[in-house]
């Protein structure tokens, strides 16, 4: 793979739509509802499994070959909703046999864990789903990478949750909280608190700036030169 993207403009928004016939063929199928613009980054790296599973609009999923995201409803016992604007990142797992709600504008960083039953009693282990309760999501909320949030845990409005974090217990509204046990650290000023659906919501459509934005940085590429580099890499690209 070349450091830099060489992709002429015209082949990547072709691979674009070549993706996004992909996602909508063979991924929406699996969700009980999905809205518009959903975008799924190596869509064969999306395991979707068991019912009711819903997403809102624009919601980004990334996924890699290394770190798939998997979203699991425990024989319809679960449900799973994400909501709009929301980004779910590489290796997250988002497994459910209660309820896990998750609002509009959150971010999911790289193999979060969201888990709504322990799976297994401690005594009692040959049957499954063992103890569980729902996970609530609050809107604009930001789970750190590698964070577990576990069963029957409610995270209000604007609230992050550090990296490697193991949340147990509630966090209240514009907070911010770390560790294991989760504590909190900081308290949060939601005046000063930005929120993805914000890039949605401009003058000029998301869209539209995608477009600007990639037409800038691939200026100048060819086809030929992007071939080449596929075959006859140099130190350069």
């Amino acid at each position: 793979m070349a450091r830099n993207n060489l992709q002429p403009f015209w082949l990547k928004k072709l691979f674009d739509r070549l993706n996004a016939i992909y996602v909508d063929s063979f991924c929406r199928p699996h969700f009980d509802s999905s809205g518009i613009d959903l975008r799924v980054m190596n869509p064969r790296f999306l395991e979707i499994s068991g019912p009711k599973i819903s997403v809102g609009d624009h919601v980004h999923f990334m996924a890699l070959r290394d770190a798939p995201v998997r979203l699991a409803v425990f024989e319809g016992l679960g449900s799973i909703h994400i909501g709009d604007y929301s980004i779910i990142s590489p290796g997250v797992r988002i497994s459910s046999a209660d309820s896990i709600y998750i609002g509009h504008s959150c971010m999911l960083a790289m193999n979060a864990y969201l888990s709504d039953a322990d799976w297994h009693d401690i005594q009692h282990r040959i049957y499954a789903p063992g103890s569980h309760g729902p996970i609530v999501l609050g809107n604009n909320v930001w789970i750190g990478d590698s964070a577990l949030i576990c069963k029957g845990v409610t995270i209000g409005d604007n609230s992050v949750v550090g990296a490697w974090s193991v949340v147990t217990k509630d966090v209240p509204d514009n907070t911010a909280v770390a560790g294991n046990p989760a504590r909190i650290i900081r308290q949060l000023d939601p005046d000063h608190m930005t929120k993805r659906e914000y890039m949605f919501n401009m003058e000029q459509s998301y869209a539209e700036f995608e477009d600007g934005y990639n037409a800038a940085k691939l200026r100048g590429n060819s086809f030929f030169n992007w071939l080449r580099s596929l075959v006859l890499p140099r130190d350069t690209d």
